[in-house]
């Protein structure tokens, strides 16, 4: 179930091995960054969002069991691939969170099945727990979001108003009723307030309000999501 909007994250500092593989991934539709040593790929996690991690363990700068340990707390898929070849490495990776393990040398077209596979299971492991939009996606456990493979810094009422609109597209949600979900114990905010939340979160959405990408005005009835869904969301 691979899906062209599908971005993965390929570390491998021996260029010969990365160029292949990148062919072969790029080919099947994947959106790849890659990275040769273990310092950008580090910054590339905490700052860009992946759907799946493919990392080396020897790199310069650093080691890939480094970056498996970040990309694992941010709910990566990972494979890792090395030229180590021992039982204890390989149990090693995987006790570290490891989902697959590859090692040198390999078929390229073994690691486009492996990704695949992998992809799927992480899909339908994310049923429920992601909404995923054209350009936008809400991770419904951490609360975060990013737009355009960047992650957003929201306030918690901007997430709540934003997840509350996507969760429901196309319906019109009247100021009233946002209030009662986003703020139902605040008897201090009024109908005003959403309209200052929303400006601000469609500011952080890069908005126009001549021509909405994601939230819409109905002049006198409220407000509307209007954000296409993803072809890769399974829901």
């Amino acid at each position: 179930m691979k899906t062209r909007s599908s971005h993965l994250l390929y570390v491998e500092d021996e260029q010969s091995i990365a160029q292949i593989l990148l062919l072969y991934l790029q080919q099947q539709g994947y959106q790849v960054q890659h990275y040769a040593n273990a310092l950008d790929a580090r910054r590339a996690l905490q700052n860009l969002h992946f759907d799946l991690a493919i990392l080396d363990v020897m790199l310069p700068g650093g080691d890939g069991r480094d970056l498996l340990q970040l990309a694992v707390q941010k709910q990566i898929p990972c494979i890792m691939v090395t030229a180590r070849v021992s039982e204890e490495d390989r149990i090693e990776g995987f006790e570290l969170g490891a989902d697959d393990y590859v090692c040198k040398p390999y078929s390229p077209r073994e690691v486009v099945s492996r990704v695949q596979a992998l992809l799927k299971r992480s899909q339908q492991g994310h049923q429920r727990k992601q909404l995923r939009f054209d350009g936008l996606t809400l991770d419904l456990l951490s609360q975060a979001v990013w737009l355009d493979e960047q992650e957003l810094k929201l306030t918690k009422s901007e997430y709540q108003l934003l997840h509350t609109l996507a969760s429901q597209p196309d319906r019109v949600f009247d100021r009233q009723t946002l209030l009662d979900k986003v703020w139902p114990d605040d008897t201090a905010v009024s109908e005003r307030t959403v309209d200052t939340h929303l400006t601000n979160l469609r500011k952080k959405l890069a908005e126009s309000s001549q021509n909405p990408r994601f939230i819409q005005t109905r002049h006198g009835l409220g407000y509307q999501f209007i954000g296409r869904s993803s072809d890769e969301n399974p829901h």
